[in-house]
């Protein structure tokens, strides 16, 4: 029984090891996907709902860009425009400890000391007045547009001569003024979708749809030249663009020590999981079935033991003296070697050897008058030799 409860547990701690192991392949299995094709509006993402468009195309036209993995308190001295990508549910739960008044109030001093900042949509790490005044308020968390609606020029400065439609998704609100320094760009008939706001010696363009410059609708509409009029419009001298790569979750993290398994691939860290968890099972399997025997502790049986076994023996062959004989024979040698006789000596020698007052003496007297007698009884025999017993353990 005991036996068998120590294989369902063995069984059950290797199916937990299985299971595990398949866990973490799985794991392992999703590192190795291309992050290019991951579905956020990153600046090297190919997905529909990626940026790596955008991206290219102010490569294009001689930009700079690069990718911000670090929160607002952190945009690099070189930066001359920041294009900010609602931040996903997902960061804000797990990193909202990433972003706090300090990145509101470093980014607010940047763009006030002449950055220009793209917010696309309601991201929510921002507050007034760096984020759009919706109206009706916008919903935070609205992934996909319901349908898609045409803006046409509000106003045509002339950086924008040409643009005639920008294509966004409807999500159901508008843009409305900060203040006097805000500046209607694009809208329809329910109102402003793409507008400009200064703040300090630079400016903010808002619009109220979060993808309509990611790869699936940058090259809609105009929504393309309208990017990348006002880009030049704002920096025609060339500059250095970044997209907000960390507001997606692909953050850089601080004071992070880098080792060997910071920068060894994905599919070294599975196979050396999968070795560990072959090395465990090998030695498992080599200890119980091929393990060294452990040696048994030599055990020297009592005489009582030794008496029991050879009175059961003889009582079924009704032979109770010549047990006796072979029994007293064994005792004799031992109490031979003990008071340093010859092992041939008699039991009258071993007697003759012993005090006559000892109770050994008197029990071995007893047993060598037994064994002349030849009607001895199995009960006579067994009492002897327990007297003798008890006399050799005093």
């Amino acid at each position: 029984m005991r036996r068998e409860w120590r294989e369902r547990l063995t069984l059950t701690i290797l199916l937990l090891g299985l299971a595990g192991l398949i866990w973490y392949a799985m794991q392992m299995v999703r590192g190795l996907e291309d992050p290019s094709a991951l579905p956020y509006p990153l600046s090297y993402s190919r997905h529909p709902n990626g940026a790596r468009g955008l991206a290219k195309l102010f490569q294009r036209n001689g930009y700079q860009v690069r990718s911000l993995r670090r929160p607002f308190r952190h945009i690099p001295s070189d930066a001359d425009m920041l294009v900010l990508f609602p931040a996903s549910i997902v960061v804000l739960f797990n990193l909202r400890d990433y972003w706090g008044d300090e990145d509101l109030q470093a980014l607010q001093r940047w763009v006030e000391s002449g950055g220009v900042l793209v917010v696309l949509g309601n991201d929510g790490r921002l507050e007034p007045p760096l984020q759009p005044n919706f109206d009706p308020p916008a919903p935070p968390f609205q992934m996909t547009a319901s349908t898609r609606f045409r803006a046409s020029p509000l106003l045509i400065p002339r950086w924008m001569e040409g643009i005639s439609t920008l294509e966004m998704g409807e999500r159901g609100t508008r843009l409305k003024p900060h203040d006097t320094r805000w500046v209607p760009l694009m809208g329809d008939a329910r109102g402003v979708a793409a507008a400009l706001h200064y703040r300090g010696e630079g400016i903010i363009l808002e619009c109220a749809d979060r993808d309509w410059l990611t790869n699936a609708h940058l090259q809609k509409g105009d929504n393309g030249a309208f990017i990348l009029a006002f880009t030049r419009w704002r920096l025609p001298n060339g500059g250095v663009i970044y997209f907000d790569d960390a507001g997606q979750g692909d953050l850089a993290y601080e004071a992070r020590r880098q080792g060997f398994w910071d920068y060894a691939p994905v599919a070294l860290k599975v196979a050396f999981a999968h070795l560990m968890v072959l090395t465990v099972l090998v030695m498992y399997s080599v200890g119980r079935r091929f393990g060294l025997p452990r040696p048994a502790r030599p055990r020297t049986p009592t005489l009582g033991e030794y008496i029991d076994a050879l009175a059961g023996f003889y009582a079924s062959a009704h032979a109770a003296q010549p047990a006796l004989e072979i029994v007293i024979e064994d005792i004799r040698r031992r109490l031979c070697k003990r008071l340093g006789l010859p092992a041939g000596a008699t039991l009258l020698q071993v007697l003759e050897a012993l005090s006559p007052d000892s109770a050994l003496y008197r029990a071995l007297r007893d047993i060598h008058h037994a064994l002349q007698q030849p009607s001895l009884t199995e009960s006579d025999a067994l009492r002897l030799l327990q007297s003798l017993e008890r006399a050799l353990e005093a």
